[in-house]
């Protein structure tokens, strides 16, 4: 994929159970904006595959897909959306879930992802993520994300890696929301923030072309 070509970003980081994917599909009907999430991204590759069944090894461990194959997999699924005309990265935001996981990651992305906004969805308690955790593994049938030790190590390894990641990025452009709320106040809180983010990017424009005629 061109390293000139710049996607207009907005991440969703939090701790597995924090709601990411639930904002994220919210956010992905709003106009302009494009969802992925790299979860459903490696649960639609076909299992019985060469992908899915290295995939496969690490997600039943709980561990993380291994970044060279990630980014590989991010980057074909985006040049399909762009094939089907589903984003159109001049009129398009990304609304990225499960990606950047790591240092590493943000890096490998930098040079693409030209990212506006994060909005880090915090959970203080975390016996409440393991039983969202819990509930979701059963209303989607993924009866191994229900094991304990699964959980757990998907939990240490956020706090290992993908939390850390936060700090690659401009602290102002990272936006504390308190995930322990409703999802609806959830996603109001991330709407008002947008709100003030699309006001401060509008009222750069006049001076922006300004300068370019002068």
């Amino acid at each position: 994929m061109p390293e000139h070509k710049n996607y207009r970003t907005i991440l969703l980081f939090g701790m597995p159970g924090s709601g990411k994917g639930t904002q994220g599909l919210v956010l992905g009907q709003l106009p302009d904006l494009v969802h992925v999430s790299m979860g459903d991204v490696f649960r639609k590759i076909p299992k019985w595959g060469r992908f899915g069944q290295e995939i496969a090894r690490y997600t039943s461990q709980g561990a993380l897909v291994p970044d060279d194959l990630t980014v590989r997999i991010w980057e074909n699924h985006i040049k399909i959306l762009e094939m089907q005309e589903l984003l159109l990265p001049d009129q398009h935001t990304l609304v990225l879930d499960g990606l950047p996981r790591n240092y590493d990651q943000a890096q490998r992305l930098h040079a693409i992802l030209d990212v506006v906004q994060i909005f880090h969805l915090k959970i203080v308690e975390t016996p409440r993520a393991i039983e969202r955790l819990k509930a979701r593994a059963l209303q989607e049938n993924r009866l191994d994300d229900m094991n304990e030790d699964v959980i757990h190590r998907r939990l240490n390894s956020y706090f290992d890696q993908t939390f850390r990641t936060l700090s690659f990025y401009p602290p102002e452009i990272v936006f504390d929301v308190d995930a322990g709320q409703s999802p609806l106040e959830v996603h109001c809180d991330i709407v008002n923030r947008l709100k003030i983010v699309q006001k401060s990017r509008t009222a750069r424009r006049p001076s922006a072309m300004a300068e370019t005629s002068g």
